[in-house]
This record gives C-alpha cells, sequence and structure tokens, in this order.
C-alpha cells in the first residue's frame, strides 16, 4: 500500500433512517490499481471487515446517464455478513473509490444501504450517505472512513453495501466517460465476517434512494471473487459487548 493518511474526526448532519444525508470522507491509505499488496489490516473493534488484502483488480460499473441535469452510474452492491450481530448501530464504514482514468476525476460517491430480501439481493432501504466531491487520483484505489453515522441494526447478520457516483448537476466537472470509469477496489479474503462470491448490479442508473431495486447480481467467476473493500463498526459500547461476550465464551471452555 501506498501513503497511508491519519484518521480525522467527521462530523456528519444529523438525520433519520431513509434519509440521504450529505457527510465528509477522511482518506486512510491508497493502492495502485496492477499492483496486489496487504493493506490496513483487520479494522480494530469491526464487525465485518475487507480492507486489507487487495486484489490488485478494480470494477466500475458504468452506465452513467444524465437524469435531470446530474449525471450518475449504475448502482453495484455486495453481500456483507457480519461476523456477530449487535443491539447497537453502525456508528463508522469504511470503503473504497477506484478510478480507472488516466487523470484525476473529481465526483461524489453516494453509499447506500439495504436489508437483505431473503433472496439474496438488496431489499428493504436502510439509510444512504453521499459524500461531498472528492478528488480521486487516477489509477489508483483510495480507502476511506466515514465516521459519526448511524446504520441501524436490522435484527440480523446480513445487510448490502453499495455505491454509485454523480456528478453533482455538473458542479464537480466530470464527464460522463470518467464517471463510467469509477468504482471499487476488489479485496479478499475477508478478514472478518464473510462475503459470498456475488455482487448485484441495478439495471439503470440513478441514486436509489427505494426499496429493492430493479437489477441482478453477478460476479466475476472467480477471479476475482467479487468482494469489494467494505469494513463496519458499530457503537463502542456494543463493541465492548461483543468482546466480553467472547472473553466469556473463552472463559467457559476453559472450565
Amino acid at each position: 500500500m501506498k501513503n497511508v493518511f491519519a484518521i480525522l474526526a467527521l462530523t456528519a448532519l444529523a438525520g433519520a433512517a431513509q434519509a440521504d444525508i450529505v457527510i465528509d470522507a477522511v482518506e486512510t491509505g491508497r493502492f495502485t490499481i496492477g499492483q496486489p499488496g496487504g493493506g490496513i489490516a483487520a479494522v480494530p473493534n469491526s464487525i465485518y471487515s475487507n480492507v486489507d488484502t487487495f486484489s490488485g483488480q478494480a470494477y466500475a460499473i458504468g452506465g452513467a446517464t444524465n437524469i435531470s441535469g446530474n449525471t450518475i452510474t449504475r448502482l453495484f452492491a455486495d453481500d456483507i455478513i457480519c461476523a456477530a450481530h449487535t443491539a447497537g448501530p453502525i456508528t463508522s464504514f469504511h470503503f473504497n473509490v477506484a478510478n480507472l482514468n488516466t487523470s484525476v476525476v473529481s465526483a461524489r460517491a453516494r453509499v447506500r444501504f439495504y436489508a437483505d430480501n431473503g433472496s439474496n439481493a438488496p431489499g428493504t432501504y436502510i439509510t444512504g450517505y453521499t459524500f461531498n466531491p472528492i478528488s480521486f487520483t487516477a489509477n489508483s484505489v483510495t480507502t476511506y472512513v466515514a465516521t459519526g453515522i448511524s446504520i441501524v441494526d436490522q435484527g440480523t447478520n446480513k445487510f448490502w453495501a453499495g455505491i454509485t457516483f454523480d456528478n453533482n448537476t455538473g458542479a464537480t466537472g466530470a464527464t460522463e466517460a470518467q464517471l463510467n470509469n469509477l468504482g471499487m477496489g476488489l479485496f479478499n479474503p475477508v478478514d472478518i465476517g464473510s462475503s459470498a462470491d456475488t455482487a448485484f448490479g441495478t439495471t439503470a442508473a440513478g441514486s436509489f434512494l427505494v426499496n429493492s431495486p430493479a437489477g441482478a447480481n453477478f460476479n466475476f467467476n472467480g477471479t476475482p471473487n467479487a468482494n469489494f473493500g467494505w469494513a463496519f463498526i458499530p457503537t463502542p459500547s456494543s463493541a465492548a459487548m461483543l468482546s466480553l461476550g467472547g472473553l466469556m465464551a473463552a472463559r467457559r471452555r476453559r472450565v
């Protein structure tokens, strides 16, 4: 990995579930596309972490379309199966953006979370976050952290994390072709939790603040696995309870 940066605090605007909340992301590191490598290891206190082993490859779903003056791509999502169930909300997450262009591109990453629909696809919309415009380095996968967020517990270990990109109604200057070359890096194996070798892509472009977006599952026939770089950390009190539960289980096994 090239260039590891300090993680700074981030303040999110308050909002309820079913919202699209505008926040900032803080850069944590960078990989070069075409160069596999290890990253920052498993994220401490996470219930899902897959940000360590970069495959050297990245995926961009494309399909950018001008919708009411805003050029936006299709959305793709990864299934997230957490290692443990926590009653508290997720309060921070790590993600990455791949820029397969040969130049820096400024755009907005728009992240969406969905409950599983019971048939291995995104179902009920949970919440979403739109990041203020970021200048993405060419030919790179850049990792970020978002804190001060709240992804409400859904009563299950599994949900879907998706991403789409836009040019903020032209304000960022990103062209349709450039947006079509933004995506995410592929990471495997998952360090904490698990993820099936499958992803989901929408049929059309859009922001998808809706339940059960139309689309289909896909993968890359195992080369590489269809697992993208995400990590999720619950509220500190929930993380502490998970650690305590593991300690108590270990003590019981020694008796």
